[in-house]
């Protein structure tokens, strides 16, 4: 959706002429309020964050107006391995806002490891008598990350792992049962669910014996630097078809670690739904049931994830996995790079 803005058309606000929005916050520089920092005041300048194998490979900061009052601005920066979509710009009543977007020009001539940058926003209003020239500091962060040249799969970004379900790193079929893509299902790409739905006699199978996919990808974190994970598989919205002691379910297993069975679809009363169906945030809402695997034990590196069926008719859509700065959303994050 179009961005939604509030400029004042006749008073400016006391901060200046200029506010700074930086990608992922709802705070702006300068001035006090609670999405700067926990107490509010006396906050530090705002500090935006980028890796290597990030999807986008940019981060953005929003220039808007504090009022009525014009003004031009220009953005400089301290590094020489910064890239800027623009060193200067405007914003008057009519444009309210501009984003300037940040990268690296060229990675493989940073260091392994973080370096940081201060970019500088500078403005003068048109009206000099109005205001006083302002200026406002965002710190910008990069960490280059190196993989092993021997290493095949999905790649940790922006604290998050993110792999569309269709694009397996393996198939494995178990008497005569797979799991089969459905091109275009769901809500981003593709999905997956074993096929034939009624094959094995239709029988079911224990958790980490069935037919199973699996999804190699590296790491560089864990939450908190704890060893935790959290996956999340994003599963299409079906009810529980079957005998009342088979829910539809799946397991998931992080390299040898013992399978973890994911039954997803809560108890419902007869004739009805269960409570998470509804509302605003609810499964058919959002058309999608979260199945939730905490793991732990985990060390940077190179890991397998592997999804096996339980139960028929389960579909698969797409599986994140926070490695410690998920942000919520709609669709989740971007499928992450794949190498």
């Amino acid at each position: 959706m179009p961005p939604i803005t509030r400029v004042s058309s006749r008073k400016q606000v006391l901060a200046g002429v200029m506010r700074i929005s930086p990608e992922g916050t709802l705070g702006a520089w300068p001035g006090d309020n609670p999405n700067q920092c926990g107490q509010g005041y006396n906050c530090p300048p705002p500090t935006v964050t980028l890796d290597n194998f990030d999807t986008f490979g940019t981060r953005y900061i929003d220039v808007g107006s504090g009022g009525p009052s014009s003004f031009t601005f220009t953005v400089t920066t301290n590094a020489t391995w910064v890239k800027l979509s623009q060193t200067r710009g405007s914003v008057s009543p009519s444009a309210p806002e501009t984003r300037v977007f940040a990268s690296v020009n060229d990675w493989s001539q940073l260091p392994d490891g973080t370096s940081s940058a201060t970019l500088t926003f500078t403005t003068t209003a048109l009206n000099p008598f109005s205001q006083l020239p302002l200026s406002v500091p965002v710190n910008f962060n990069v960490t280059k990350h190196t993989l092993p040249s021997t290493f095949k799969g999905f790649v940790e970004g922006a604290g998050v792992i993110s792999i569309e379900a269709a694009h397996t790193s393996r198939n494995t079929s178990v008497s005569g049962v797979s799991w089969k893509v459905l091109p275009r299902y769901g809500r981003t790409l593709s999905a997956i669910t074993p096929w034939p739905h009624l094959g094995n006699n239709e029988a079911n199978y224990t958790a980490g014996a069935g037919p199973s996919v699996e999804y190699d990808f590296y790491n560089f974190n864990t939450i908190g630097g704890s060893g935790n994970l959290t996956i999340t598989t994003f599963v299409n919205p079906s009810f529980n078809a079957g005998e009342k002691d088979r829910p539809l379910g799946f397991a998931v297993q992080l390299d040898s670690q013992a399978p973890q069975a994911l039954y997803f679809f809560p108890p419902a009363p007869p004739g009805g739904f269960p409570a998470a169906w509804g509302g605003n945030d609810g499964f058919a809402a959002n058309n999608i049931i979260s199945a939730v695997a905490q793991v732990t034990g985990v060390t940077p590196g190179p890991h397998t994830l592997k999804i096996a069926m339980i139960e028929p008719a389960v579909v698969v859509e797409k599986i994140v996995i926070n490695t410690g700065v998920l942000m919520p959303s709609y669709l989740g994050p971007p499928e992450s790079l794949i190498v």
